[in-house]
């Protein structure tokens, strides 16, 4: 895909979005708590209110290939949410995460999640790519911390800065590489600055990008070790190949329903989709 095409498509997407948000009926603009945006950010869902996301073509950990999540918020600023896309393709997770510094400039909160997947769970792997990793383990733990600093009206400062530990079981071979491409057993340190301006109470436009600071996967060995297969030796992965920078637009189109659209360019995405200009999607529903 051309940089010319993702840019038109981005475009697009803003002209038929726009007018829809605009024509919602007041509910309180996207700053409001029971708007704000989670993603890449400290917020979480206000007490008792529940979250369906409907996603495709994300990138790394949660987001990576498709989105199905179902979240819930509950006591001051605590939530607790599931991917079920991940979980029906074989990927058990849980996430959870903490808006625990909630003040009118500065935001600050923490999120945890477990990933765990086996390879004869992997039921998308067919053939002898399935043989290859059917006794492959992978544990992935990313940790997150991340402030957001509303300095205005229309605009916003967002900083993130996340660990993502990694265990993987067994021998890796490049076969095994759906797992490795969409950083599920890659052990990384990254910052994620980013910033948001307000176009309006019903849309926002954000750019952002993930600056890897540490990066490194797992390496194939010769022979099984004497403790069951456990794979721990890992090799660093340079910076130009897992850096990225997206361009998004976020609307609300009427009380609790969300869309965004999303321009991604990095070499990282080549290996999930071909190409290292892509788009992507996703809707929310808040009830």
């Amino acid at each position: 895909m051309s940089v010319r095409r993702g840019t038109a498509l981005l475009a697009s997407a803003f002209v038929l979005l726009s007018p829809l948000a605009n024509a919602a009926e007041p509910q309180g603009d996207l700053q409001a708590p029971e708007n704000r945006d989670r993603r890449n950010t400290p917020y979480a869902l206000p007490a008792n209110t529940w979250s369906f996301d409907i996603g495709a073509l994300g990138i790394g950990g949660g987001d990576a290939f498709a989105k199905l999540g179902i979240a819930y918020g509950f006591l001051d600023g605590a939530e607790v949410e599931m991917n079920l896309a991940h979980a029906s393709f074989g990927l058990v997770n849980l996430a959870g995460r903490w808006h625990f510094l909630d003040t009118p400039y500065f935001d600050l909160g923490a999120s945890l999640g477990v990933w765990y997947g086996h390879g004869e769970w992997f039921w998308i792997v067919t053939g002898p790519a399935k043989e290859l990793i059917r006794d492959l383990d992978v544990l992935y733990v990313p940790i997150r911390v991340a402030a957001s600093s509303p300095v205005s009206h229309w605009l916003e400062f967002d900083l993130g800065l996340q660990y993502s530990h990694a265990e993987v079981f067994g021998t890796v071979t490049s076969e095994d590489a759906l797992f490795l491409d969409a950083r599920l057993g890659m052990r990384q340190f990254e910052v994620r600055p980013g910033v948001r301006f307000f176009l309006s109470d019903t849309t926002e436009l954000g750019v952002m990008s993930n600056l890897p600071v540490y990066s490194a996967i797992p390496i194939e060995r010769a022979r099984a070790s004497e403790d069951g297969g456990r794979n721990e030796d890992f090799v660093t992965v340079p910076f130009s190949e897992l850096w990225s920078l997206e361009a998004s637009l976020r609307s609300r189109f009427a009380e609790g329903v969300f869309g965004s659209v999303r321009l991604h360019y990095g070499e990282i995405a080549r290996g999930l989709y071909g190409a290292p200009l892509y788009p992507s999607f996703d809707v929310e529903l808040r009830l």
